[in-house]
């Protein structure tokens, strides 16, 4: 065999390959765009029920009061998104190979919350509905709940991840840009809200709502691992090294390989980690300043009118399509991504629990399957309870009291497997491990609080 090189796609010249070098990838403008995708899939899970329902719920129904919550839960929860998806680029390979390691049954919970996540996307459907309801109501708003979990079916099972992430890229570009045209127009004075971002105890009646948005905001923990897969997808950092190594090549990697992956991928994470909180916080923010003084609460097959009045009662009809898409756009890419997302970590804890099924026939059935019942329950809920904000609630707070457990064995990853020079190098810093464990153990508490607060 004779040694070969490759460009920067990572193409192979010649036919007997034993040595292929590794380019660093490019750091520019055109370079960020095409390295985003998990990050972007990650954040679209959040850009959706907790924005669109919570958020202008909770400014319609207490004002100003919760917007610290939204600010709260994206620091708590940026280093298990994080560290998930440093996991990935740094071991190359699914963060679920370290959850197994602690044994059977981190698999066996996250299999578990797949089911019970069946609230959540059904609740989301719903929320996409009210918003299509509200622009085309000649069709009943369950219909429309059926017809979204159908089309997003359709579309995975005819595409693939660059369908995924080609579509959330669109999708929370067109929210992006109709939330903050939409806010520039009407935003309220910067000091009537800035002051509230100090964290104070939920007004009396809140705490559904605050147990809520802290289960929602930026999004579920179980997006974590998500995130980690679509890394191993996209082929990013070590994930193309171990590719290559396991067809027998040699790798020389470019000294600067592993340092602008790195770089791409805290851009992925970063930009669209903002995005979506500012526009959480734009909608509530908005959601007090026009549907609280007149008493008006997003709620039922209404949602979606409600939601849209924030604007068009300032506005005018003219600004209804921009929300709507906004909406729609949103809340459909949050059901497109976790039918993907989730069905993936389930088909990759499924075949770790049973190995004879780590086939692909086998594997194309159990992401498939899980869909299926996703699909068959998540219309039963959406014609057994037609009620789009209760749904999603009950749903974030069941997210809530999962969620330090995810947190747990995302930091157990990084610390006990990065255990080379060249991975501790690339381990987090100290303010970002002292970050994770706060975020555990402050999630801790609140599912305790929320918990009691509402039923001790």
């Amino acid at each position: 065999m004779t040694a070969t090189t490759t460009n920067d796609a990572g193409m192979v010249s010649g036919e007997k390959k034993e040595t292929i070098r590794l380019k660093a990838p490019g750091t520019g403008f055109m370079d960020t765009w095409r390295a985003m995708g998990p990050g972007v899939a990650a954040a679209m899970t959040g850009i959706g029920a907790s924005h669109i329902m919570h958020a202008p719920t909770a400014g319609a129904k207490y004002g100003y009061d919760l917007l610290w919550v939204i600010l709260a839960a994206y620091i708590l929860k940026y280093c298990a998104f994080e560290f998930a998806h440093r996991y990935t680029m740094v071991k190359g390979e699914t963060i679920i190979n370290a959850y197994h390691r602690n044994g059977n049954w981190p698999l066996w919970f996250m299999i578990f919350q797949g089911f019970a996540n069946t609230v959540g996307i059904a609740g989301r459907a719903l929320g996409c509905a009210a918003m299509l309801w509200a622009a085309f109501p000649f069709m009943p708003l369950e219909m429309w709940g059926a017809a979204i979990l159908l089309i997003v079916i359709a579309i995975l099972w005819l595409g693939s991840y660059k369908a995924v992430e080609g579509i959330c890229k669109v999708l929370i570009i067109i929210f992006a840009l109709s939330c903050f045209i939409a806010f520039a127009l009407q935003a309220p004075p910067p000091m009537e809200y800035l002051s509230r971002l100090v964290p104070t105890l939920p007004p009396i009646g809140a705490m559904l709502l605050f147990g809520s948005m802290f289960g929602y905001f930026p999004t579920t923990l179980e997006v974590a691992p998500m995130q980690s897969n679509w890394a191993v997808e996209k082929k990013v950092g070590m994930v193309k090294v171990n590719e290559l190594r396991a067809d027998g090549h040699t790798v020389d990697m470019d000294k600067d390989y592993m340092k602008n992956s790195l770089i791409l991928f805290k851009r992925d994470m970063n930009i669209t980690y903002f995005i979506s909180m500012v526009t959480g916080m734009i909608f509530l923010i908005v959601g007090a300043s026009v549907l609280n003084p007149i008493g008006l609460v997003p709620a039922g097959s209404q949602m979606g009118a409600t939601i849209a009045r924030i604007y068009t009662d300032t506005f005018g009809p003219w600004i209804f399509p921009v929300i709507i898409s906004g909406g729609v756009a949103a809340l459909f890419s949050t059901v497109f991504t976790y039918f993907d997302g989730q069905a993936r970590v389930t088909e990759e804890c499924t075949v770790r629990l049973f190995k004879k099924w780590d086939k692909p026939g086998p594997r194309k059935l159990i992401y498939r399957g899980m869909q299926v019942i996703w699909l068959i329950a998540g219309i039963g809920i959406i014609y057994g309870l037609p009620k789009p904000i209760f749904v999603v609630q009950i749903a974030s707070v069941m997210a809530l009291a999962f969620s330090p457990i995810l947190y747990w064995l995302t930091i157990k990853a990084i610390k006990d497997n990065f255990k080379t020079d060249f991975e501790r190098e690339l381990l987090p810093s100290k303010f970002l491990m002292a970050m994770a464990w706060i975020g555990t153990v402050s999630l801790v508490f609140l599912t305790i609080y929320v918990l009691y607060m509402k039923f001790g």
